[in-house]
């Protein structure tokens, strides 16, 4: 009797480990695309004036990058999405050193504009922002922002940096 018990354990924990097999290789495969052609690297630099318009600073891979000066001259700048399925992530510090977060994994062409910048008070800040679309197209952006006291003390507000799209 006991050799028929453990018998009957062992083919139930064969039989569970070939399930759990089975389901582990019915699982999504992950896509992997690496692209040939040449990156895209550009350079942008946006200097505008308090309560001045709103100027693109680039549009690339369906990532548009927006900027404008609010009327004390701190920057405001926005990310938005032409793509229908997309991920935004990011993050950057400002000149206390306080971290913020970018993230949006539900990023479409009829979401709401993510914003890039801090309402803190301190608006001085460097950081990287991270862009992917469904079909493997990837914008990485490295850019700073500055207050009305840049460029010599001038009453303007900045934004420069730079980033790379597949």
């Amino acid at each position: 009797m006991k050799r028929i018990i453990a018998m009957v354990a062992v083919a139930a924990a064969v039989a569970s480990v070939l399930a759990l097999a089975g389901t582990a290789a019915a699982r999504r495969k992950p896509r992997v695309s690496i692209r040939v052609s040449a990156p895209v690297t550009r350079t942008f630099s946006f200097i505008g004036d308090p309560n001045g318009p709103t100027s693109t600073l680039f549009n690339i891979n369906g990532l548009l990058i927006n900027a404008r000066c609010d009327s004390r001259g701190a920057p405001i700048i926005f990310a938005f999405s032409s793509a229908s399925k997309a991920d935004l992530f990011g993050r950057f510090f400002d000149g206390l050193g306080r971290l913020h977060n970018v993230k949006n994994s539900d990023f479409t062409k009829s979401s709401r504009g993510e914003a890039l910048y801090s309402s803190s008070g301190d608006y001085d800040a460097s950081g990287t922002v991270l862009f992917e679309t469904s079909d493997g197209k990837v914008v990485t952006i490295n850019y700073a922002f500055d207050n009305a006291s840049t460029l010599s003390k001038q009453n303007v507000c900045t934004v420069y940096g730079s980033f790379i799209a597949t």
